[in-house]
């Protein structure tokens, strides 16, 4: 790009620039930090590493949810990829059309503004590309979780993506929950109808809580291990909450089957 601006502006090669410099001199100085810099751009070609992605992204407090974020994150990276993939090509195709017209152009002046638009698409195919390596980074990295995970959970069926669904909103307004009472003492108003949501009494799920931070204070443990066996106990015990709670709602408590996706 610096070469053509250099050939079609002649005036501009010796403009007077900073450090005494012209701008030409300068010009070429930037290009040459800025191919010294490029490289980590293939590094940070994402918007999430790997740890974000696995630890951040999708770190919910039960497996089948965790899964679910796993899926849905791939989808909306799977949507970008296909928009940038597309984009590249157009870019591409609309260089060639311009180079193409160069051809038979006589005036020199629109000859130029062709060339410059072909040089413009070209630049944005190329900075695509870059972003399109970036997208399928996150998409193998999510396809590596999900296989992980498949391990874990087993037969992955939305049938039993349903049946999951009690224990995983236990899970997850409980360690909610357990939050609130580590900041304030009390579980908060959000996470209290999260809880009664899902059939709980909010005032046994406080006790539970306000005795396992006593257990995990004592413990001495600097990891999280105890925090998902209890995750783990209060959904096997309280499980058959949700079937009262579905009573009272006047709905049936479990899915129907054939509404459910079967691969």
């Amino acid at each position: 790009m610096t070469d053509l601006i250099l050939k079609s502006f002649n005036g501009v090669a010796q403009h007077k620039s900073y450090g005494g410099k012209t701008l030409q001199q300068n010009l070429e100085s930037a290009e040459t930090a800025i191919a010294k810099v490029q490289y980590t751009e293939r590094i940070w070609d994402r918007s999430r590493s790997q740890y974000t992605l696995k630890f951040l992204t999708c770190s919910n407090a039960d497996g089948w949810l965790r899964m679910r974020q796993i899926s849905a994150e791939m989808n909306r990276k799977r949507m970008a990829l296909s928009e940038a993939k597309f984009s590249y090509m157009k870019k591409l195709t609309e260089a060639k059309i311009k180079r193409d017209d160069m051809l038979e152009e006589a005036n020199e002046n629109k000859k130029l503004l062709l060339e410059i638009e072909a040089a413009e698409f070209e630049s944005q195919a190329a900075e695509t590309l870059v972003k399109v390596e970036g997208a399928l980074k996150e998409c193998e990295t999510l396809a590596q979780m999900h296989d992980a995970l498949k391990e874990k959970l087993g037969n992955i069926t939305e049938e039993e993506f349903e049946k999951a669904q009690v224990k995983s909103h236990i899970k997850r307004a409980t360690m909610q929950a357990v939050r609130d009472v580590k900041e304030k003492g009390r579980i908060g108003t959000g996470n209290a109808e999260y809880l009664e949501q899902s059939g709980l009494c909010t005032s046994a799920i406080q006790k539970e809580i306000m005795s396992f931070v006593e257990q995990e204070s004592k413990s001495n443990i600097g990891d999280t291990s105890l925090l998902h066996k209890f995750l783990d106990a209060i959904a096997d015990k309280y499980e058959g909450a949700a079937i009262q709670q579905a009573e009272w709602l006047g709905f049936d408590p479990h899915a129907d089957k054939n509404f459910t996706y079967e691969p």
